[in-house]
């Protein structure tokens, strides 16, 4: 067998994380898996090293070095130079799923999800109308909601969304009466009574979900959508170096249903900590008291420890790499950094939650689209917190049957067999 000392150069071989070569004794350069750069891998003795990003933050074995240990057991043929090196591997973490209450919600979405949608949309009241106003009566409000989040749940156009509302205004369903034109999703994204009231949706949508996240972490980030979906022709026709423009999302999230609590929604240059605190403010308005709050370093700032605090929640940021103990006149900041600095696996465990959020950006993005087709400014802001709140709502039928929670609307069952 052959140590790590008399690997010749020019050994390579392709792994699962990237091809690796041996450039010279103990010394290997691993190829990054997205194909952009190479990271070194060098050996010292009992001690393994690596340029990467994460091993400079956790300073231990990373998937870089995972990749050397394959190369020892092809090339070398040994399966690991250094047993003591090898606890240092760390392991794939893997997650249970319920499996049986995630395939009956995935099967009784589209059943409950309209029932649910009314059922919420119930107490929203329209605007008094003046009397002797000349011209038809207004489509109520909610039947203007109702039709928009239908629109956006089925990723069809408008024209195509309507023909799925006709299925609505039949005899013995009791939504819809009368189906509106198909631009009434359209002229509901141009309203801006739409905004508050789409805010509000989201946040009653959660109050049904306390019993499982009371007490838990509410997670922050953000997230673009874009605006424009164009082909690759455009770059032949057009200049190519036109961009996409984007809306920015920044979301509130409890870490253990993914159920969005609250959201704010600027351009692609909105800052992300100055929304830190009214995220956390709208979470609580959903009704759930929250233990814990998350966020990484963009919501990093002494008002922001601050105001977690004051809201009741123990906030995790993580420091930067040039901030100091100072407090600068701030109760937390000193605590939070010597909790950061000396206790930090205790500190990672909270601050791995917010890794929840990012799971819930990906799968609105994944499940409804990221592309926002509206083009008036005030439409691509209301179309995406419908997006928002129609995430919600498969959410809150997957903990209806997962914790059975009762979210207002009977769960159907999907065994009985059809009338003939």
């Amino acid at each position: 067998m052959m140590s790590a000392a008399r690997l010749a150069r020019g050994h390579r071989l392709a792994t699962a994380e990237g091809a690796v070569e041996s450039v010279a004794p103990g010394l290997f350069r691993v190829r990054s898996a997205s194909g952009r750069g190479s990271y070194g891998v060098r050996q010292d003795g009992l001690r393994w090293t690596c340029e990467c990003a994460d091993y400079r933050e956790w300073q231990r074995a990373c998937k870089h070095v995972a990749a050397v240990v394959e190369f020892f057991a092809v090339i070398a043929g040994v399966p690991w130079p250094h047993a003591a090196a090898a606890e240092a591997l760390p392991d794939r973490p893997t997650y249970s799923q319920d499996w049986p209450a995630y395939d009956a919600a995935q099967q009784a979405e589209h059943p409950m999800f309209d029932a649910l949608l009314w059922d919420l949309l119930t107490p929203i009241p329209d605007p008094p109308r003046p009397v002797g106003t000349p011209g038809r009566a207004p489509i109520p409000l909610r039947v203007q909601l109702f039709c928009a989040i239908r629109k956006v749940h089925s990723m069809e156009s408008s024209r195509r969304a309507r023909g799925l509302l006709l299925a609505l205004n039949r005899p013995g369903t009791g939504l819809l009466a009368h189906v509106p034109s198909y631009m009434t999703p359209s002229r509901l994204f141009r309203n801006p009574t739409a905004t508050p009231c789409l805010l509000d949706l989201i946040h009653r949508s959660a109050e049904p979900l306390r019993e499982v996240e009371e007490g838990g972490t509410v997670g922050v980030d953000s997230s673009g959508f874009c605006t424009t979906c164009r082909g690759a022709y455009c770059t032949e026709r057009y200049d190519p170096r036109r961009t996409h423009r984007w809306l920015k999302a920044h979301l509130s999230v409890g870490t253990k249903t993914h159920i969005v609590l609250d959201a704010r929604v600027t351009d692609e240059h909105g800052a992300d900590a100055p929304l830190f605190l009214p995220l956390l403010r709208g979470a609580q308005a959903s009704g759930i008291h929250f233990a814990e709050a998350v966020g990484d370093k963009a919501y990093l700032s002494r008002e922001n420890l601050d105001g977690a605090a004051e809201l009741g929640l123990d906030p995790f940021v993580p420091f930067k790499s040039n901030s100091t103990p100072k407090s600068g006149g701030s109760r937390l900041w000193r605590k939070k950094y010597l909790e950061f600095q000396l206790h930090r696996e205790e500190f990672d465990e909270h601050y791995h939650d917010r890794s929840n959020v990012e799971s819930t950006i990906s799968a609105i993005k994944r499940k409804l689209g990221e592309p926002l087709l509206s083009k008036d400014p005030l439409a691509r802001v209301n179309e995406l917190l419908s997006k928002l709140m129609a995430y919600n709502l498969g959410v809150m039928i997957h903990e209806a049957y997962e914790h059975h929670i009762e979210v207002g609307v009977p769960t159907p069952d999907l065994d009985r067999p059809y009338a003939e």
